[in-house]
């Protein structure tokens, strides 16, 4: 549900104004799973040699008053029923948190070597969107946050990560 023209590519972009409540979490969704799996974990665990696991989870639908934003996403009958159909058919609040748990908890995280990961259930590796497996998208979200860091604390704060040889 992201939107096909996401590239990470200026402030302009992701300041859009015309950009909308869904496409902002759908587009937080990927920037979390990019960050992770092509930047974090090749920029920074890896060259490191760190045993850090580095995962990003989705619980997905799970009945909270989040979902009440249907309402306000899709206004009238769409709304409404977007709204019945994922409270009918979401997760309850402790369904919800197994994505989690799981990854924070499970040995076999380790054991499979499931570093920079995206899961949906437990004990399974999510499917990802084709702009989730982007190398490239993954490269860009990196710069650009760099950029947006650098801008608003200035241009020193940054660490660098890569290993001391």
């Amino acid at each position: 549900m992201t939107p096909s023209d996401v590239h990470f590519a200026s402030l302009d972009e992701i300041n859009n104004p015309k950009v909308g409540n869904l496409q902002l979490y759908c587009r937080t969704k990927l920037a979390i799973i990019l960050g992770v799996k092509y930047r974090l974990l090749e920029r920074v665990i890896r060259p490191n040699n760190d045993n850090i696991y580095a995962l990003s989870v989705h619980p997905g639908t799970v009945n909270t008053a989040m979902q009440q934003q249907w309402k306000e996403a899709f206004p009238g009958p769409l709304g409404k029923l977007l709204t019945t159909a994922m409270l009918t058919l979401g997760r309850d609040v402790e369904q919800g948190c197994f994505s989690a748990l799981y990854a924070a908890t499970s040995p076999e995280i380790v054991e499979k070597d499931w570093n920079g990961y995206y899961f949906t259930d437990p004990g399974q590796p999510g499917k990802e969107s084709s702009q989730a497996s982007d190398p490239g998208l993954g490269s860009a979200l990196w710069y650009l946050s760099e950029l947006i860091i650098k801008d608003r604390l200035g241009q020193w704060v940054l660490v660098d990560w890569r290993p001391k040889v």
